[in-house]
């Protein structure tokens, strides 16, 4: 009887999800639920590959588009719980899709596990260069005098550009047609080639579109303006006062993936956004590197939650 518990529980241990001593021992796929090129996948990039060579093995992305995120972070929640696949997440989808969907894919609360807080980023309403409209005052006045003429790009449904263009029509009464976009470089090929009037997008991707003058920015969408950009005003600031919306990122990975992976994980996640290599370049990009615990990722998830809930009840979101 005494043999037969033992061996039990023998078994128990070796099919139980378990990092080795020496984690990682091979390549770490890092899924990221957005299209190359956008801001989601450039971020990855950047801290993947700095957190590659502090684990001493390379940190592979894969894209994985579809569904505001929910495609990718779904891949991540079905995939071995054994620290070589983790995922990148923001407020999207940890936070808004608990509200905008009502197919859930999987259970953020039981299948995902937080490694740590990656980004905050802000997003920006921008026209292409020559367009007749050089403030928000003037574009929204002229949707409103055209109704559904005028159309505003986003990304995805369930992402914080096309909440956002949601929440800028609810709170400033613009009368813009929203065309929503699985990527980014779609979005800003149609609006340089003047197929689209505007777009409502991350900022670091547009930033060197910007500089180089082929397009216009109207506002942030953060209550502070961007440090890459701070001449342009905030949607606030413009007489919106009570309007505000970001996006933050944090990596995370398949519940049951063994601590001592988390741990590691964190530690070179958290290594990699202190380096200047990292830490200038977001920041170039107007975001704020983030770190900490895998317990600040449940802290801001909690924070947001009533804040979005009633953001989304009061836009008609669901």
């Amino acid at each position: 009887m005494k043999r037969t518990a033992c061996l039990a529980a023998l078994l128990l241990c070796l099919a139980a999800p378990h990092a080795h001593a020496d984690y990682p021992e091979r390549a770490i796929t890092l899924i990221v639920p957005a299209a190359a090129g956008g801001n989601a996948d450039i971020t990855a990039r950047l801290v993947g590959q700095e957190m590659s060579r502090l684990l001493g093995q390379p940190v592979v992305i894969e894209n994985r588009v579809g569904a505001g995120g929910r495609i990718g972070t779904q891949a991540v929640a079905r995939a071995p719980a054994d620290g070589y696949t983790i995922g990148y997440a923001h407020v999207g989808t940890l936070v808004l899709h608990r509200f905008l969907f009502k197919q859930q894919l999987y259970d953020l609360d039981r299948d995902i596990m937080p490694i740590g807080l990656v980004a905050e980023t802000p997003n920006v309403i921008v026209v292409n260069a020559a367009s007749p409209y050089r403030d928000l005052k003037g574009f929204i006045e002229a949707s409103r005098a055209q109704p559904d003429r005028l159309t505003m790009t986003s990304a995805d449904p369930g992402t914080t550009s096309e909440v956002g263009v949601k929440l800028f029509i609810a709170q400033t009464g613009a009368a813009v047609r929203q065309i929503p976009y699985k990527a980014t470089a779609a979005q800003l090929s149609d609006l340089l080639g003047g197929h689209v009037d505007s777009m409502m997008e991350n900022l670091p991707p547009l930033i060197g579109n910007l500089k180089d003058g082929r397009l216009r920015a109207l506002a942030v969408t953060t209550r502070n303006r961007a440090a890459s950009n701070p001449d342009v005003p905030t949607v606030a600031e413009q007489g919106y006062p009570d309007y505000e919306q970001s996006a933050w990122s944090a990596l995370v990975a398949p519940a049951g993936t063994p601590k001592a992976a988390i741990s590691r994980l964190n530690a070179a996640m958290n290594q990699a956004l202190r380096s200047d290599s990292v830490s200038k370049e977001l920041r170039s990009r107007s975001q704020e590197p983030l770190g900490g615990t895998p317990q600040d990722v449940q802290t801001q998830i909690r924070k947001e939650l009533p804040k979005w809930e009633s953001i989304i009840k009061a836009a008609t979101l669901d």
